[in-house]
């Protein structure tokens, strides 16, 4: 940012506030910055101040959605990096099933692209979710399948391709995945309002904390398994199920911008592991069509901006961004070549929210800049 902080801040929390102000969001979190640390937090509600307002740490913690992908793929190609796994190693030396003749070829690399042909969701999705099913019934049903293209051929966003990739984390780690977060990236860099699935012992107490999300209308009937229901929140689901504020994923955001390192300089994650996470992996994928491999670009998790898609981040980051969207209304975004990022948090689904997030995003952008 040019000009004196203070008063940048205060216009831009007055710029973003009259975007959401003109739109149907009910809540949002918004923190954005640079590599060195914050330098906007923002909280909106539309009915507490009057009609719309700003708060500052409301304490309101929200349900991040897919963002939690590419923080999970992380611990992934950190145990790559750690030589405890290839990223070409097939599944099938991990996961039950995954023998079977179309499964045979999918490797980690393929999960963490989407490149695998795993389907997004299960066809008895909501079936699974009506019994209270577990994370490992979701991997069970998801080695039944049949793949939608052969691995490696195709590009297709996966769901499921997380859940495998989490059951084989926790395999080679023998520790549950919510507590190697929290031992390995919540805890060190005090993301203390971070949970992949709130514990279920404090979900009482934490419960008027958590920003219940607007219900697209598959979920509206749902109330025993919908995303504001205690199984869903306490699911800790790996492709979508981590609840965290702006300001935690903030600290996230810093830490890979300074390639792995904590503002106390500690090195929290392996700079080879933020570097192979963001660069296009996708690009060198021979069977993929060409549109796929040089205009749809992804990381190991992270998702590349892609300026002429519905889904960009923003107008105006570089095509070296990466981040990833949430269904729940949900966005965050680095930019390594200008040195910021942003997130931002809504409880209203993507599909009503994404144009409001895509304006709040260029507002950002276009200050930090």
């Amino acid at each position: 940012m040019n000009g004196q902080p203070a008063s940048i801040e205060s216009r831009l929390t007055r710029d973003l506030t009259t975007i959401l102000a003109g739109s149907s969001v009910q809540f949002a979190d918004i923190s954005a910055g640079t590599a060195a640390g914050r330098s906007l937090h923002m909280e909106y509600s539309a009915t507490e101040i009057g009609a719309a307002g700003t708060q500052i740490d409301s304490g309101r913690r929200y349900l991040i959605a897919s963002i939690t992908k590419p923080i999970v793929g992380m611990l992934a190609v950190q145990l790559a990096s750690a030589g405890r796994l290839s990223l070409n190693e097939p599944v099938r030396e991990f996961v039950d099933g995954f023998s079977r003749g179309p499964l045979r070829a999918i490797t980690f690399r393929h999960l963490l692209t989407h490149t695998s042909g795993l389907p997004d969701m299960l066809l008895n999705n909501n079936e699974l979710r009506a019994r209270h099913a577990s994370l490992a019934e979701f991997v069970s049903e998801t080695a039944r399948v049949t793949p939608e293209f052969p691995a490696g051929t195709s590009c297709r966003y996966s769901s499921m391709g997380f859940a495998v990739l989490a059951e084989v984390i926790e395999k080679i780690t023998q520790t549950p995945l919510p507590e190697l977060l929290q031992r390995d990236l919540f805890g060190p860099l005090r993301m203390q309002d971070s949970w992949l699935g709130i514990p279920s012992a404090e979900f009482e107490e934490l419960q008027s904390t958590l920003v219940p999300c607007e219900l697209p209308i598959w979920q509206q009937q749902a109330t025993e398994w919908n995303w504001n229901s205690r199984y869903w929140r306490c699911l800790g689901a790996p492709w979508g199920g981590m609840t965290s504020t702006s300001n935690d994923l903030g600290r996230l955001a810093v830490c890979v911008l300074n390639q792995g390192t904590s503002p106390d300089h500690q090195t929290i994650i392996h700079p080879l592991v933020i570097s192979s996470s963001t660069q296009n992996q996708t690009c060198h994928m021979s069977g993929l069509v060409e549109s796929d491999r040089l205009h749809r670009p992804w990381g190991l998790g992270w998702r590349f901006n892609w300026p002429d898609h519905a889904t960009c981040f923003s107008d105006f980051v570089s095509s070296e961004a990466y981040g990833h969207w949430g269904a729940t209304g949900t966005l965050m975004w680095m930019d390594p070549k200008a040195q910021i990022w942003c997130v931002i948090l809504t409880n209203q689904p993507y599909e009503v929210s994404q144009t409001v997030i895509q304006r709040l995003s260029n507002r950002i952008a276009s200050e930090l800049h």
